[in-house]
């Protein structure tokens, strides 16, 4: 097709942004790439940036926007990819610099400002979040990305109420943005008869709706169900919600299975390779969700030697990489060790130790010891069917795929108990197991145990966790933000007679 008007290029474009929309990535990119030889159009640099993020690209994404940048070094649009391609690398850092710079050269740049936002939420400064989003909102009070994010950081600092407001106004804005409809839920308490309540049962059967949308309704009404004490209608509308989830996923167990297995035999590959001891303290909390680990990591975290970095994607994005390499050797090793080190020096460089909670990084103990010898290992554990049943009773987004059947959680779990089996074995010195039920019952015991794993002095703070200003951003923020009591919640006694499958698996 020839391109020399505009005309035809923006008919080209508007052809090309019709295939990125579907998913169409490679085609993107092998058309852009053939435009750009031509004429260097700025629309073409974005979509083909766009294209490499969306394929996972991101270096290839940053050299795009290296050769846009040079060509016009204040685009705020090129700017702004360039931030978020090293957003998406988290370094966070250099993508602070060209947000800057891009809001320099346009003040109420809207994705940049929410783009600004994401970032200051990553590295814990929640309170210039906030105010970027608010930012947002000023310019365009129905920017539903800016809303959402702040329904997300009002719920994880106890601002119930805020929460509770921007909900609304999402729904208010649109009525399919029921994931508004799940997250009110989790910041109010239902009574007979609530208007929300009966809000979200009239969804149910809203055709208007896909099953995507529906899923986070069906979550929602468990909640109300479960506030007003209707276990069985709150069952009901629960295991729809996660059946549907699993139709969504596609789990296959089996995958889970290779991919552990992939990286046992990686680690035996490795054996042999020396790695340097010297290194930065390391904590890695690993274990099954809904263990008890948000409450470990922040005891320790009020600790004033510790810095709680979170749920960190790092360890296993550098393990993805790893196994895929032709050549082990130390060099490698190290690349990769420092790389660790350096991503987490953008969250905090001035803390002696430092924790990452991942808790699928059960995985990769092989090779987060093989990186750092002396990391200390903290395996969580907990009654297995308390902690089944409330991996099942909670949403988790769907790139955790085993949550949503009693089966599939349970040979996970067994899968990760065979793991943890394999890695004590093998690294019996460097791995605490520690278990919920005796955290609650002895609380300065087990804290005293923990902290002499982690050659951690005592520090009276840590019994008084709940008063620590860190943020929480998971699931268990609100059990973690407060103090260790023995009066536990315990809902998995009111659905006993209903959960019959589970029960039977241990």
């Amino acid at each position: 097709m020839n391109i020399a008007t505009d005309e035809e290029l923006k008919k080209k474009y508007d052809k090309l942004y019709k295939k990125f929309v579907k998913g169409n990535f490679s085609e993107v990119i092998k058309e852009c790439n053939k435009v750009l030889k031509k004429r260097k159009h700025q629309l073409f640099f974005n979509l083909l940036s766009f294209a490499y993020q969306k394929s996972g690209k991101i270096e290839k994404s940053i050299d795009v926007m290296r050769e846009a940048l040079a060509l016009n070094p204040n685009h705020p649009n090129f700017l702004n990819n360039m931030g978020t391609c090293f957003y998406m690398l988290h370094r966070y850092s250099e993508a602070e610099k060209y947000f800057k710079k891009g809001l320099e050269i346009d003040p109420k740049h809207l994705h940049i400002l929410n783009n600004m936002g994401n970032l200051k939420r990553e590295t814990y400064k929640i309170e210039e979040s906030i105010q970027y989003y608010q930012k947002v909102l000023r310019i365009q009070s129905d920017a539903v990305p800016s809303l959402f994010n702040l329904v997300g950081i009002y719920r994880i600092t106890n601002q119930k109420d805020n929460s509770k407001q921007y909900c609304k106004k999402i729904l208010e804005l649109n009525k399919k943005l029921t994931d508004a409809d799940r997250q009110y839920s989790l910041v109010h308490n239902y009574v007979e008869n609530d208007s929300h309540l009966i809000e979200m049962l009239k969804k149910v059967n809203d055709d208007d709706l896909n099953n995507l949308e529906k899923i986070h309704v069906f979550y929602g009404i468990h909640k109300a169900y479960e506030d007003i004490k209707d276990y069985k209608s709150a069952f009901k509308y629960l295991k729809i919600g996660n059946d549907l989830l699993k139709k969504e996923t596609k789990y296959n167990f089996s995958h889970d299975e290779k991919r552990i297995n992939n990286f046992i035999n990686f680690y035996e590959k490795t054996k042999k390779v020396k790695t340097t001891e010297d290194h930065r303290g390391l904590i890695f909390i690993v274990g099954m969700p809904r263990s008890g680990s948000s409450l470990v990591e922040q005891i320790l975290a009020s600790h004033k030697k510790v810095f709680g970095g979170g749920e960190l994607p790092y360890m296993q994005e550098i393990a993805n990489k790893i196994i895929g390499e032709e050549k082990i050797d130390a060099s490698m090793m190290n690349n990769y060790k420092n790389h660790y080190l350096s991503l987490i020096e953008e969250l905090n460089n001035s803390s002696p130790i430092f924790t990452d909670k991942e808790l699928l990084n059960f995985i990769n103990i092989g090779l987060i010891l093989k990186l750092f010898p002396n990391a200390r290992i903290i395996n969580c554990t907990r009654d297995p069917v308390d902690n089944c049943w409330s991996i099942y009773k909670n949403f988790f987004p769907i790139k955790t795929q085993f949550v949503n059947d009693f089966k599939d959680i349970t040979k996970f779990y067994k899968l990760y108990l065979k793991t943890m089996e394999f890695w004590q074995k093998e690294f019996p010195n460097n791995i605490f197991n520690l278990n919920y039920e005796t955290l609650i019952e002895n609380p300065k015991d087990q804290i005293e145990q923990i902290l002499n794993f982690c050659n951690l002095d005592w520090d009276e703070n840590v019994m008084n966790h709940h008063k620590s200003p860190r943020i929480i951003r998971t699931l268990s923020f609100d059990q973690a933000n407060k103090p260790i009591s023995k009066k536990v919640s315990n809902s998995i006694k009111n659905y006993k007679n209903m959960i019959g499958d589970l029960i039977k698996e241990f």
